[in-house]
């Protein structure tokens, strides 16, 4: 099998280390926007199509060990800035991006998330998601979100990453 490109690698990486998850192919067609069949990373892994769809997969489920703070809303840099200060005051490792689209995805990550029920998680994430007034759509572990360092599949800008955890 050939080795897999740049994308579908960090897809693969990201698998290894959390698990499996789906991934997805979202693209604009005249007026509408198509959405690929949500499939597994493992799955895809199999075979030389499967890398090659990795390798223009464009989103991706959260992790069990995420949550993603979505500001659609108040999309301002003070506001983003708030958030991230908080989050480091609190000791969160978390990575935000400028989403390419209409605001910021602020990455969590908490290891021990993954241990807790689907139940738990989504409790847990929706819990800390409304405490700063972020898309409570985001709560589930089932939900797509834009693939991070990669065209975004709406507006084809870079979702960037703007901020680090200290």
């Amino acid at each position: 099998m050939e080795a897999a490109g740049a994308r579908a690698s960090r897809l693969i990486d990201l698998c290894m280390k959390h698990g499996d998850f789906k991934v997805a192919l979202a693209y604009k067609k005249e007026d509408r926007f198509i959405w690929s069949k949500h499939q597994t990373v493992l799955k895809l892994w199999e075979s030389k199509k499967g890398l090659e769809f990795l390798e223009r997969a464009n989103n991706r489920q959260i992790l069990p060990c995420e949550i993603v703070l979505d500001m659609d809303d108040d999309v301002s840099e003070k506001k983003l800035n708030e958030i991230c200060d908080a989050l480091d005051e609190f000791g969160f490792s978390y990575k935000a991006y400028f989403t390419g689209s209409k605001g910021y995805h602020i990455h969590v990550y908490i290891k021990e998330l993954a241990a807790y029920s689907k139940q738990s998680r989504y409790k847990i994430r929706h819990h800390l998601i409304s405490k700063f007034g972020c898309d409570t759509q985001k709560s589930s572990d089932t939900v797509m979100i834009a693939l991070e360092d990669v065209p975004h599949w709406k507006t084809g800008n870079m979702k960037k990453m703007v901020r680090v955890s200290r």
